[in-house]
């Protein structure tokens, strides 16, 4: 008969303490019947640990000798080392989720894991996805740092949303540097525009040409040509498919991004175009572009979103309450069911595209001078105005009815000195932002201040001078502590 390949071969010390630590395990516990069966091939094979003799020799023993020479070995001395062994590597090698022990862990949870194994990993766009829906629901061990801003992007398209404080920490701001100086038009460049991907850069100019540019290497892709006079506004459909841009000529031209072909030339203002916004709302393949002129209208262009044609004439509203009145701004609701816009007779306009064309549903008459920012917040119906009358307004639609906060200009700080040039300068706002989570509103004022308010109470916050402004990127993308 054939020996059995167990017998054949020397085993290690170590394996047969663990035999021996096992069979003494199972003795002890409701598996007895397998102890004794595990006990006597133990001694059949002489896989139990051998005595020596004082010269060496090795001797076979029996598992009741051996738990008799062994009295300080527990029933459990298995059980305690076991339980021993995670939060000694814990230490040394940390695991990727703290205080989930198992002998069965894989990967970074491995009792077997190396320093190597759990070493800084570079992010990836799609790890990144991954933890904005909460799984894992906290940030990896491995992964010691914050990931880059490319890999925060890419998450964000994945998810369509970015909720990690980290995710634009402000220390990061203050290593920015420039990464190119180009040259490239022959005139003043007012217009600036990314694409949805943050690949590629759209700049318009008075020198009538928008041209489109590498974000990574600078790198002139094309230029987009037709326009006869300045570019006053540029705007990418959510698709990412198209490029309006409007212009001092009262035209608005539209290009294929994938092929840089002209899709539409559009002539509804007798005007300059003032502002240009594609909706983001979508009624299956229809959507809406919209435009505002200095001849006091807007314009609602639709257009079909497998076709790219556009419709020859828009739906126009003419708001031209006495002669002179410009529209200058314009922004849309998250989702795109609301349109607000400003303009120089002092009158927020307000237009709802939940019906079956856009409707004008309500006139905001709370500014006393004219209106020539506004910005809805990134999540919710509330928006911002500012105007130059010194004062900017944060708009909630409650009860029925646009309810606003007043932000002053006018108003400090306990503890702020005024300058000699703030006491007769009036105060106006140039422009206006949010913050990532809308918890905050900044305002920028021709006396060459930056004001961060609260945007729920509309109490002044922090007043950022020349030495401070710097900073207004950090605190855009973060609520303040």
């Amino acid at each position: 008969m054939a020996e059995p390949p167990a017998a054949r071969r020397a085993v290690p010390l170590l394996e047969s303490e663990l035999y021996f630590l096992i069979a003494r395990y199972l003795s002890a516990g409701p598996c007895r019947r397998a102890a004794q069966v595990l006990v006597q091939e133990l001694e059949q094979y002489q896989l139990l640990p051998k005595r020596l003799d004082w010269e060496g020799n090795e001797h076979s023993r029996s598992y009741e000798e051996l738990v008799s020479s062994s009295k300080h070995v527990a029933p459990d001395h298995l059980l305690q080392i076991c339980r021993r062994l995670g939060p000694m590597l814990d230490k040394e090698v940390p695991p990727s989720t703290a205080g989930a022990a198992s002998l069965l862990g894989a990967g970074r949870q491995s009792l077997l894991r190396t320093a190597k194994d759990c070493r800084h990993t570079v992010w990836k766009g799609s790890a990144f996805a991954a933890l904005h829906r909460g799984r894992p629901p906290e940030m990896p061990v491995n992964y010691g740092a914050p990931p880059n801003l490319v890999e925060i992007q890419r998450g964000k398209q994945l998810t369509g949303c970015c909720t990690f404080s980290t995710a634009f920490p402000g220390a990061m701001y203050q290593h920015i540097k420039m990464h190119r100086r180009i040259l490239g038009h022959l005139s003043a460049v007012y217009c600036v525009a990314f694409d949805r991907t943050g690949h590629r850069i759209f700049t318009g100019s008075d020198d009538c040409l928008v041209k489109i540019w590498s974000a990574h290497n600078g790198r002139l892709l094309s230029t987009l040509r037709g326009h006869s006079a300045e570019i006053s506004d540029m705007a990418v459909s959510y698709e990412n498919t198209l490029i309006a841009a409007g212009s001092c000529d009262k035209i608005i031209r539209v290009w294929c991004l994938r092929t840089c072909a002209p899709v539409a030339v559009l002539q509804g203002h007798s005007g300059s175009v003032t502002s240009l916004q594609f909706s983001p709302m979508a009624k299956g393949s229809q959507r809406y572009m919209v435009s505002t002129g200095a001849d006091g209208t807007v314009c609602f262009w639709q257009w079909d979103l497998e076709t790219l044609r556009f419709s020859p004439r828009p739906l126009k509203f003419t708001e031209k309450p006495r002669p002179g009145v410009q529209m200058l701004c314009s922004s849309f609701s998250v989702g795109g069911m609301f349109l607000a816009t400003g303009s120089t007779d002092h009158v927020i306009r307000m237009y709802f595209l939940g019906f079956e064309a856009p409707e004008k549903v309500a006139e905001l008459e709370s500014h006393t001078d004219k209106v020539d920012s506004i910005q809805f917040c990134n999540n919710g119906d509330r928006f911002l105005s500012g105007s130059r009358d010194g004062t900017a307004r944060i708009w909630r639609f409650e009860q029925l009815e646009w309810r606003s906060i007043l932000l002053d200009m006018a108003t400090r700080i306990s503890g702020d000195v005024s300058s000699e040039e703030e006491r007769f300068m009036k105060p106006k706002v140039t422009m206006i932002a949010w913050n990532q989570d809308d918890s905050i509103v900044v305002t920028a004022v021709n006396d060459h201040v930056l004001k961060v308010w609260d945007s729920c109470t509309g109490q002044l916050l922090h007043n950022l001078l020349d030495t401070t402004a710097a900073s207004l990127y950090g605190i855009l993308q973060k609520a303040p502590s």
